[in-house]
């Protein structure tokens, strides 16, 4: 008997609790109409701001009216909060005074990761935060339950980053520039060269290989623990092991391995071996962003100003010049002055641009002995194993004349500081031989021009840049 009564007992609080559960459905339905439906099915009061609005078509079950309103609202851009028992609705843009209530404003003062990255893994919260990206605050401006929401995920992003990041070229070496590096190699008597501050322009040049078996990359590692990198190439792995200031890289073949460490202070390590009939050249590096453990980092691309002083002479006239750039390899601005007892005065103002790889273009407006002109000039570089071909074609347009196109076209050879030159140059319709040799040492350099008809050009310069 007493459990067939405790039976209908249970009984009697299920059927309670499930009575409790309003079914709501709503097809094509005014929004604002629905939230009041709500209130009035729950006997609660809501405050409407003046921009809410919409439609709704949908069929649920709530147990009491804030849930019934997350379930309303969770597709819009509108939320609620309750105030001295009545509920209030509105959006972040409300334009009366329920959104003072509804949003409460909070600043955040970020100390390891910046506004942006934040604000984009917020996802769908995102739009509760606003934040300046020059500075390391955000605002949130929303109720009590999303800011707390916000919080907590801004503080599982924003900490101290654990990983560095670990960047690697890998070049395949043709037998030549494989001879080329060994010996540069041996003139440095080291096996394995720590590139740390050193720029060698004969080791750009080998760097500036781009066959199809190149393979760059960039990884995350963690500051303490292993990973290994399978390349492109099958044969070739790389072995990392990373501690708290350093990083030991093993660099291994099917046939052989070769072994360095990075430190903090050295973090950029080349290494080269070879496979059978292959030879890699293996450039690597270390740091806490990727863009500090780029190779080679370049200065190039930032602006810098350079002023370069010529004097120059053949067998007829004697000139002096000045040329200013500032900007970078990608896009510079000219200032150009040319002066001389024999010589035609000239000022220019213009502009030279890396067009393609190593193609550049350059455009200046020429005052020439009082003569307005426009100056056009394109000039391409490409290296050919040991070799370097270049050409080039200029124009200059008066504004009662054309004079003829120039053209260029050269091949030549570098041998440490001296670059030397051979081939065609002149007038389109005239083209005759000349020979070109140029010496640079740190902020100077000379040129010797040897043409067919004019004879000898001797020109001695010195650049200085800050």
């Amino acid at each position: 008997m007493k459990s067939k009564m405790l039976v209908m007992f249970f009984a009697f609080l299920l059927a309670s609790s499930l009575a409790l559960a309003v079914s709501f459905s709503y097809y094509d339905m005014d929004l604002r109409q629905a939230l009041y439906d709500i209130s009035k099915t729950f006997d609660s009061s809501v405050i409407l701001s003046d921009d809410v609005g919409g439609w709704i078509d949908m069929s649920f079950e709530a147990d009491n009216i804030e849930e019934a309103l997350k379930t309303v609202l969770l597709s819009t851009n509108y939320t609620f909060s309750k105030w001295d028992g009545i509920y209030l609705i509105g959006s972040v843009n409300s334009p009366d005074t329920n959104r003072v209530i509804l949003f409460k404003s909070k600043v955040v003062l970020l100390k390891d990761t910046y506004p942006k990255t934040v604000y984009d893994l917020l996802g769908t919260l995102s739009k509760y935060v606003v934040y300046s990206p020059d500075s390391m605050f955000m605002v949130i401006d929303a109720n009590d339950e999303i800011r707390q929401k916000i919080m907590n995920m801004i503080s599982k992003i924003d900490v101290p980053n654990s990983n560095r990041f670990f960047s690697y070229e890998i070049h395949e070496m043709t037998t030549d520039e494989y001879q080329r590096f060994r010996r540069f190699e041996q003139y440095n008597k080291s096996g394995i060269l720590s590139l740390s501050n050193v720029t060698f322009d004969i080791f750009k040049e080998i760097i500036k290989i781009n066959g199809e078996s190149d393979t760059f990359g960039t990884v995350a590692l963690p500051t303490i623990g292993e990973m290994e990198i399978n390349t492109t190439d099958p044969a070739l792995t790389i072995n990392l092991k990373s501690f708290e200031n350093t990083v030991n890289i093993s660099v291994r073949t099917a046939g052989n391995a070769v072994a360095s460490v990075m430190s903090s202070e050295k973090n950029h390590t080349v290494i080269s071996l070879k496979e059978g009939n292959k030879r890699f050249l293996v450039l690597t590096s270390f740091a806490k962003t990727p863009e500090e453990s780029e190779i080679f980092p370049s200065n190039e691309k930032k602006p810098v100003t350079r002023l370069t002083i010529v004097g120059r002479s053949n067998t007829t006239i004697g000139q002096y010049g000045g040329t200013i750039t500032y900007g970078s390899t990608d896009l510079s601005i000219i200032a150009e002055v040319n002066f001389g007892a024999d010589a035609t005065p000239t000022i220019a103002l213009g502009l030279k641009a890396n067009l393609i790889d190593n193609m550049y273009g350059t455009i200046e407006l020429k005052l020439e002995n009082g003569q307005p002109l426009v100056y056009a000039k394109v000039i391409d570089t490409t290296f050919v194993e040991f070799f370097k071909l270049r050409a080039s074609v200029s124009e200059e347009i008066g504004f009662e004349s054309f004079k003829p196109l120039q053209l260029s076209v050269g091949i030549g050879l570098k041998l440490w500081n001296i670059d030397m030159f051979g081939g065609l140059i002149g007038e389109w319709n005239a083209l005759q031989p000349y020979i070109e040799a140029s010496l640079s040492y740190e902020w100077l350099y000379s040129l010797l021009l040897w043409k067919q008809t004019g004879g000898y050009t001797f020109e001695f310069g010195a650049t200085t840049t800050w």
